[in-house]
């Protein structure tokens, strides 16, 4: 975001508590504009690397956030507007209202208190323990920031809806998906003997895998069907993988860069998510020209169209999952079909695209 803000002469500074290097090496931006508060982070961190004081850890990683929103409060001066990060921005937003500045609100996944409820079922349903949910604390702080900031920015409609749900206004609410980095992202030359499904993400109850290891039960009992699923296991999904790892291959960790070649090996991309943002996985696989099939709780309803790209099917189905992944290997057509469809879909959405929508929305604004 502060690339293309900066790209298109918009960025006034970018405040943070991560070093300049960690935005240095990812995006050119002036080191002049990049303003680095203390890394008070690295307290929380260390707690939780050492396994001291689960409480503690938890504590500082809500507190700590405040600490760097009111340094940032003071130097709200000479902007037009201030975009801010969920539940870490109160008193930012404040300031900024009070100068008479434009606030918008930066909400990159689901509202709290929605993850909460779809979760703690989740959890409960499996007869797991719902170790980390978000605390009133976040819960309260995020919403009266949604209710204080002049807009919120949302990568998708769920995340957008999951807000709605609680009395936000929908017309402050603005939906711009996120984009791809389609230099990295791309078709390459791969002959694909079998048929194979490939997951990408983190592997525990809020992306959904129980379903598609019940779907793979079926389908690897009619059809030689491969499953490649690539992420680190939750420390409390563990068990439940265990019952399912003969049913998948199984890689804990890719360069994101390497990822292009496991996308261009398989045949389709699966994300059976419960809540997410917008995963940019999904663009990524499309990018490769893998057709996708998801939930509306994956984010990608704003970029996928049913039955073109791919399918969107309702979360917690597995005989969905197993009725769209006969279709696709049924009908080599349609798979090519959905797949070339997946690929020409992903190019309108770059990281300048996004940019694009960003700007001509903070315009304007």
């Amino acid at each position: 975001m502060a690339n293309q803000l900066n790209h298109y002469s918009l960025l006034h500074k970018v405040f943070t508590s991560h070093p300049k290097n960690k935005y240095l090496n990812r995006v050119a931006l002036p080191i002049s504009k990049i303003l680095c508060f203390t890394p008070i982070f690295i307290l929380p961190f260390l707690t939780n690397k050492l396994n001291l004081l689960n409480r503690l850890t938890a504590y500082l990683n809500e507190r700590l956030p405040i600490l760097f929103d009111k340094w940032v409060s003071k130097k709200v001066k000479d902007e037009d507007i201030v975009l801010v990060w969920a539940w870490a921005g109160l008193s930012t937003i404040k300031a900024a209202k009070k100068r008479g500045k434009v606030a918008i609100l930066e909400e990159c996944g689901s509202c709290n208190r929605h993850q909460n409820e779809i979760l703690a079922e989740e959890y409960d349903r499996l007869q797991l323990r719902f170790e980390k949910p978000n605390s009133k604390f976040i819960i309260d702080r995020e919403l009266k920031e949604a209710e204080m900031a002049d807009y919120i920015l949302c990568p998708s409609e769920y995340v957008a809806k999951s807000f709605i749900k609680y009395g936000l206004n929908r017309d402050k609410i603005k939906v711009i998906p996120y984009g791809v980095n389609l230099e990295i992202f791309k078709p390459t030359p791969c002959i694909k003997s079998d048929f194979t499904i490939i997951f990408v993400g983190s592997i525990g109850v809020r992306k959904g895998l129980i379903y598609l290891f019940k779907a793979l039960e079926i389908l690897k009992f009619k059809y030689p069907i491969n499953c490649l699923i690539i992420g680190t296991v939750d420390s409390e999904f563990k068990e439940i993988f265990n019952l399912y790892k003969h049913l998948i291959y199984h890689i804990k960790s890719v360069n994101h860069k390497e990822l292009i070649h496991y996308y261009n090996s398989a045949s389709v991309f699966i994300l059976p998510s419960l809540d997410e943002g917008m995963a940019y996985v999904q663009l990524e696989a499309m990018a490769c020209g893998l057709p996708v099939i998801c939930t509306p709780n994956s984010g990608c309803e704003s970029i996928i169209t049913n039955g073109i790209e791919g399918f969107i099917i309702p979360i917690k189905d597995s005989n969905e999952l197993v009725k769209n992944v006969e279709k696709l290997y049924l009908d080599k057509d349609l798979l090519n079909m959905m797949g070339k469809n997946a690929y020409l879909k992903a190019q309108s959405f770059s990281w300048n695209a996004y940019g694009k929508k960003l700007v001509d929305f903070l315009n304007r604004v």
